[in-house]
């Protein structure tokens, strides 16, 4: 179910890159990520299109899994998040912010 959804994501975020880049407007999965260690529930997904990385909240792993759509690999895992539930990243400052549903804290 997660590299269902995973892949999903992927199509979408990768369709909204191929869209930047080309001008079409057509939805197609490119590839799947597996992500080995990930547990539980994934949730949440924030974009940046310049560097073309999707920023994942893995709820049950308490992280946020950050994906290079480019070279199709996780590139990084940012943990000690509490239960990630939700996530933006901000273009303008070259940030991601985390809602954190155990602490209730949003971490930059």
């Amino acid at each position: 179910m997660k590299r269902l959804v995973l892949s999903i994501v992927i199509a979408l975020a990768g369709s909204c890159l191929a869209v930047a880049e080309s001008g079409d407007a057509g939805i197609q999965l490119k590839q799947t990520m597996p992500l080995p260690g990930v547990e539980g529930r994934i949730d949440h997904f924030a974009f940046d299109a310049a560097s073309a990385r999707l920023f994942v909240c893995a709820l049950g792993n308490n992280s946020v899994e950050v994906l290079d759509l480019r070279k199709g690999e996780r590139i990084h895992s940012i943990t000690g998040l509490g239960a990630p539930q939700g996530v933006a990243y901000i273009p303008k400052l070259d940030r991601i912010f985390v809602a954190s549903d155990k602490s209730g804290l949003c971490k930059i």
